[in-house]
């Protein structure tokens, strides 16, 4: 178990170079099948095997023979001579939800949001460049069990509270890789423009182990986060969003106090 609160916590691991994919001798065929998953699950559209031959640096027939393999066994689908995911990439999505990180929590999370009407609770994972929305409850709705999306992570307060703990390189680093990814939110007249200003402004906000965003995104709504210790090696926030500014910064830090000791709580048993 880690304690991700100190100032030492580990430096994120920069993804492989799309021309340089990550393997080597017997394991490079199956790193760079996952590698060429990632990318069509990343793009977005479907793509050629020319298009990702080029896009990796390998020669065309093997990436054509990876991503056969990857077609025989439910991965990815061919269509008028482009590739894209299959439904087998859901079965992997599916399993991550049976994770003791993502299923212990989840009491927790429903007595707290049952006590505390119109918040927002989720709990992420800072992996590699990449925040990963591990679990998420809304006041009154059914917990949301692990997804990635397009949320800006300059906006974003779990984000942010993993960012300001790490070197300024990798925090910087992490911020423009998520600007080029996802863009850049907020209300401009509060969200600095420039990775290096909102980096010292989010550190700024932080008190008690707590970051706070009041109005940052929308008018009248605060957001807060606090790191968590867990069984994982990876770094992992808890936030709470106040949907309605019916708390205010400093009760809402208090319940990212009392939210943290019952998440933890939870890994102990």
């Amino acid at each position: 178990m880690t304690d991700f609160r100190s100032d030492a916590a580990p430096a994120p691991i920069a993804a492989g170079s799309e021309r340089n994919p990550p393997g080597s001798g017997s394991n490079q065929a199956l790193a760079r099948g996952l590698h060429i998953l990632r990318m069509l699950v990343d793009e977005g559209e479907p793509m050629t095997a020319t298009e990702i031959a080029r896009r990796i640096g390998m020669h065309q027939s093997s990436a054509s023979r990876i991503l056969a393999t990857l077609g025989e066994v439910g991965y990815v689908r061919k269509d008028q001579g482009r590739f894209a995911p299959d439904y087998g990439v859901l079965a992997l999505g599916s399993a991550t939800t049976r994770l003791p990180l993502i299923q212990r929590p989840r009491a927790a999370f429903e007595q707290l949001t049952a006590e505390h009407g119109d918040i927002t609770m989720t709990m992420c994972m800072l992996w590699r460049d990449e925040l990963l929305y591990l679990l998420r409850q809304t006041s009154g709705s059914e917990p949301l069990a692990f997804w990635t999306g397009a949320f800006p992570i300059n906006v974003s307060a779990p984000g942010l509270r993993l960012l300001v703990d790490l070197p300024d390189e990798e925090a910087l680093h992490i911020l423009r890789m998520a600007r080029q990814r996802n863009g850049w939110g907020g209300r401009p007249e509060i969200v600095p423009s420039t990775e290096e200003g909102l980096l010292a402004k989010a550190r700024a906000t932080v008190a008690d182990d707590v970051l706070i965003m009041a109005d940052w995104v929308v008018e009248g709504r605060t957001s807060g986060a606090i790191p968590l210790i867990t069984p994982e090696p990876h770094p992992v926030a808890l936030a709470i969003v106040d949907d309605v500014g019916a708390l205010g910064p400093d009760r809402l830090a208090l319940l990212l106090h009392k939210a943290r000791r019952l998440v933890e709580q939870s890994f102990l048993t």
